[in-house]
C-alpha cells in the first residue's frame, strides 16, 4: 500500500508542476499579446558570426 501512496503522491506533485507551468506560460503568453504585440526573436544567425564559429571551433578541429 506505501507504494501505491508514494505512486499517487508523486502523480500529484507532477500534476501540480504541469498546472503552474502552464498558468506561467500563458501568463507569458497574455504579456506578449497586451505588451510586445510585434516582438520577434531574431530566428537567424548573422553569415559573419557564422563564419567566426566556424573558423573558431570547426576548422581548428578539422586539421
Amino acid at each position: 500500500m506505501n507504494i501505491f501512496l508514494a505512486f499517487v503522491k508523486t502523480l500529484m506533485v507532477l500534476g501540480a508542476v504541469l498546472c503552474i507551468g502552464v498558468l506561467f506560460f500563458s501568463y507569458l503568453k497574455y504579456l506578449k499579446r497586451t505588451r510586445y504585440p510585434n516582438w520577434k526573436f531574431p530566428d537567424y544567425v548573422s553569415v559573419g558570426y557564422a563564419e567566426y564559429l566556424y573558423n573558431k571551433y570547426i576548422k581548428r578541429s578539422i586539421k
